[in-house]
């Protein structure tokens, strides 16, 4: 009777193990898009990471960039206006490519605003 092994204390530590592990994936997800996307030290498109003095540097249009990767967004709203780019490589795929980006820089901004994962974020700061 000695060997007799607590088979429900071994399911609450398989239950506790999982909860573990779900709440650090929670986690994990909430931190990429809380903070690896917005993070203010890097450009938003590159990301090469700012110096300290240009972190908090006022932006011109919606993303923060370093200055290669803004003169490139200028130069794509220039030729959405209309107007012929001076740069051969700004051919339709690279015009697509930024549109990709940005598509994806809005898609980011409505999931970190949807009710799912504010309720996320918030079950998240509960469990602390």
């Amino acid at each position: 009777m000695s060997k007799v092994i607590d088979i429900e204390g071994r399911i609450k530590l398989e239950q506790k193990k999982k909860a573990k592990v779900d709440r650090a994936k929670k986690m994990e997800a909430v931190r990429k898009v809380v903070q690896c996307t917005r993070c203010l030290a890097r450009c938003a498109k590159c990301g090469v990471q700012f110096e300290t003095h240009e972190m908090y540097k006022r932006q011109k249009g919606p993303y923060r960039f370093c200055p290669f990767c803004q003169e490139e967004y200028e130069d794509l709203l220039l030729i959405k206006k209309g107007e012929e780019s001076p740069f051969y490589w700004h051919n339709q795929e690279w015009v697509a490519l930024w549109q990709t980006w940005i598509d994806y820089q809005q898609a980011m901004k409505t999931y970190g605003e949807s009710q799912e994962f504010i309720d996320l974020v918030r079950e998240v700061e509960w469990d602390r």
